[in-house]
């Protein structure tokens, strides 16, 4: 399964800079995209298979989508 999330999440990105093995068997990647918007877009598509934990605006670039959608459909 590890792998299989590993395969989506590279697929979307342009360049993996690090990537470190967590304890908990989860796997933080330090990857480049082509700008802000392919950034936002290929994490949007991982949904929860996948966290951005930095840059901060990211996070919150993602926040504001996912409350857009709660408001829309909740």
């Amino acid at each position: 399964m590890a792998e299989v999330r590993r395969a989506v999440v590279t697929g979307r990105r342009l360049r993996i800079h690090t990537e470190q093995p967590e304890r908990d068997g989860r796997l933080r990647m330090e990857m480049a995209f082509q700008d802000a918007h392919h950034a936002e877009w290929a994490l949007w598509q991982l949904g929860m298979r996948a966290e951005a934990v930095a840059p901060q605006w990211l996070r919150a670039a993602l926040h504001d989508r996912a409350t857009a959608l709660v408001t829309r459909y909740g």
